[in-house]
């Protein structure tokens, strides 16, 4: 579905009609780029939409992937390469940066978004890279990854530290699990400016604050109902 039903004009209808479906039912939010972030309702609405349509899963998503599980969703997957992150428009052509990507994309945890491995050896170049002690990295430095020839040790790395997302909201009590992620948002919103300030490049912010993880991180948590559900998601793989 487009994501504009997840606007406040919009979003109690598209719930009536989910709620006459009795089977379960998997959501797909179409856009550009991150359609999430297209407007300041949007992450507030799906969490509506999840406490009001119980057994309700999200599927191509992104970051919303743990948002909409910590919410209560049924099962989710989080996209491994961009395009199965979300849903392209029918009769529009993805829209990407000019030029293709010359290195893999590579999630850095401490600031919970993805960044070309180029990007980063660019951006660390004045400082010390993070240093990664995930399961499949074991302390390599994250502006290791400059060239296609690491597009295999970075997805690794990728799969690794969402996995590893996981198993820590997993180890949360389930009525908890929305606080945690919203603390966990805050944190990397918090680690923004202290990043760049350290990295100390002129003229510009070396990191900006994706607009869908200032919204988690913002969004009120709310109640949350008693659950014994385990968490359960999984990675979508499409062309890179």
């Amino acid at each position: 579905m487009d994501v504009a039903w997840l606007r406040d004009d919009a979003v109690e209808q598209l719930i009536a009609w989910l709620n006459v479906v009795p089977n379960p039912k998997a959501v797909m939010l179409g856009g550009q780029m991150d359609p999430l972030a297209g407007f300041s309702q949007a992450v507030g609405n799906l969490k509506r939409l999840l406490a009001k349509v119980p057994g309700t899963a999200l599927l191509r998503a992104d970051l919303a992937a743990f948002g909409a599980l910590a919410h209560g969703a049924a099962f989710t997957a989080f996209g491994a390469t961009s395009s199965v992150r979300h849903i392209v428009p029918p009769g529009q052509a993805a829209k990407r940066s000019p030029g293709g990507p010359n290195s893999p994309s590579v999630l850095l945890p401490e600031l919970m978004d993805f960044f070309l491995g180029e990007t980063l050896a660019k951006r660390f170049a004045a400082g010390l890279a993070p240093v990664c002690r995930c399961a499949a990295c074991d302390g390599l430095v994250l502006d290791t990854f400059v060239s296609n020839h690491w597009q295999v040790p970075a997805a690794a790395h990728n799969a690794a530290v969402l996995m590893e997302w996981l198993r820590s909201m997993d180890a949360v009590e389930p009525a908890g699990r929305r606080a945690w992620w919203q603390q966990r948002c805050r944190r990397a919103v918090d680690r923004y400016p202290v990043l760049n300030a350290e990295l100390d490049h002129p003229g510009f912010s070396a990191f900006k604050v994706p607009p869908q993880l200032l919204q988690w991180a913002q969004a009120p948590v709310g109640p949350q109902a008693p659950s014994t559900a385990r968490p359960v998601a999984g990675v979508e793989r499409g062309e890179p």
